[in-house]
């Protein structure tokens, strides 16, 4: 919108330029008032920083253009004002007010040409505006309100440049404001407002720029100031470092340094602060060494280096720490590959025992088998053995140990060891008389034996 305004605005202004066509100096070309982008190098725009460079970078130069063509409008409605087209004139301004509410001179002229629209004489009215200013300056000057009588000056002043008299009581005036601006920093300073001080001469100096060892005295004050703005951080930063706020007092601490590089105080508080936070760091990563947490040992070391720790020494740790964490690693790897061997070995010789422990019980079956067998042959035999009675108090846990104990025979009768074979069997009888398993086999050693004799 407000480029279309400024299009319209100089297509109101081209009738009005042709008049002093010859005079105005050329407009540069768009190398003047446009951005030479291939200069700024941007390239590939990514971050959000670069955005907002980028389109700060625009809004600044588009300003430029506006004050650029606006200026360019003002002249042309100055050029109607001197001209007595006051109308044409008061147009313009208006645009350019609308455009810009803080354009002053526009602002003068615009006041201007309303009071001196309608006009039958454009230059008596014109003179008699100008001389009802100044004298309206007068009077406020008279009454003391230097300001006010200096704003009407300036009015006269830009609407007639050549008007010696206004120019005279405007640099009376603004010399005096100035003067008094002095004095009243002379006080501040006197009272040690330093900042006070400054805003005083800085206004004396604007409405005076050549006033006598201004500059000088300002430039003394703003290195006391400076200096009293230094200690006062410096202050604060101690006092945030006493509460253990120890990156918020460095942080303090920087902006002292950005305000005066040159601070030794600053620079030595700042030293000392660095070291102790970087020895924080190396502690703490020695810690988490000690505790086998390498990963966060070596992040305390890298942040040691950033307070201005040694990096070489810092490198060093860092290294000893992936070593140490790379060793741990292969024993570990060493003591699960060993564990599942282990666990592999175990688990073999538990299925040999466990199939040896079959292949045995079945053995001991068909001794049984084979023993029940010969028994029953012996006792359908005429005269063979009676079985034996139970009796009556041999309990459960004695048949149990006895039918183990057959079983045990029956194992060494299988290995022809006979007389161990006869030792289980006669214990099993001992047991439990009524084992006929053991009484078979008991008869079976005695044939064995009496057959060998």
């Amino acid at each position: 919108m407000r480029t279309s305004a400024l299009v319209a605005l100089l297509a109101l202004a081209a009738a009005a330029a042709a008049a002093r066509a010859q005079d105005m100096p050329k407009v540069k070309d768009t190398e003047g008032l446009f951005l030479d982008m291939s200069k700024l190098k941007l390239g590939t725009i990514s971050s959000d920083d670069d955005k907002k460079k980028y389109i700060y970078t625009i809004q600044l130069e588009k300003a430029r253009i506006t004050r650029s063509t606006l200026k360019i409008v003002y002249e042309n409605a100055f050029d109607l004002y001197r001209q007595g087209q006051f109308e044409a004139a008061n147009e313009l301004t208006r645009k350019i007010l609308a455009i810009d509410p803080g354009y002053e001179d526009a602002s003068i002229l615009n006041r201007a040409t309303m009071d001196l629209k309608g006009s039958v004489a454009p230059r008596a009215s014109e003179r008699r505006l100008l001389d009802d200013r100044f004298e309206e300056g007068m009077s406020l000057y008279r009454q003391g309100r230097l300001a006010e009588a200096s704003e009407k000056w300036d009015e006269v002043v830009k609407l007639s440049p050549g008007n010696l008299k206004a120019r005279y009581w405007l640099r009376k005036a603004n010399t005096e404001m100035a003067d008094e601006h002095f004095r009243r920093g002379q006080r501040a300073y006197r009272q040690h407002r330093l900042h006070e001080t400054l805003d005083q001469w800085y206004a004396a100096l604007v409405l005076n720029p050549r006033y006598p060892h201004l500059t000088r005295a300002i430039a003394k004050v703003e290195a006391e100031a400076r200096e009293e703005d230094a200690n006062e951080k410096l202050q604060a930063a101690l006092n945030l470092y006493s509460q253990g706020l120890v990156l918020e007092s460095l942080k303090m601490l920087d902006k002292v340094l950005q305000d005066g590089p040159g601070n030794v105080k600053a620079q030595k508080l700042q030293a000392e602060i660095r070291a102790e936070v970087a020895n924080q760091h190396v502690a703490e990563g020695r810690r988490l060494y000690e505790s086998r947490q390498y990963d966060q040992a070596v992040s305390e070391w890298k942040a040691a280096t950033d307070y201005g720790y040694d990096p070489k020494a810092a490198d060093q740790l860092i290294a000893r720490a992936k070593e140490q964490k790379l060793r741990e690693a292969d024993a570990r790897r060493r003591a699960a590959d060993a564990a599942k061997k282990q666990e592999a070995e175990t688990k073999k010789r538990q299925e040999d025992q466990a199939k040896a422990d079959a292949q045995a019980q079945q053995k001991a079956a068909d001794a049984k088998k084979a023993a029940d067998a010969q028994a029953a042959s012996q006792a359908e035999a005429p005269g063979g053995p009676a079985a034996p009675a139970v009796p009556a108090g041999t309990s459960d846990s004695a048949r149990k140990q006895s039918q183990q104990a057959y079983l045990e025979g029956v194992i060494f009768f299988q290995q022809n060891n006979y007389e161990k074979a006869r030792e289980k069997w006669l214990l099993a009888k001992q047991l439990d008389p009524s084992n006929t398993d053991a009484v078979a086999g008991l008869a079976r050693i005695e044939q064995l034996y009496g057959a060998g004799q």
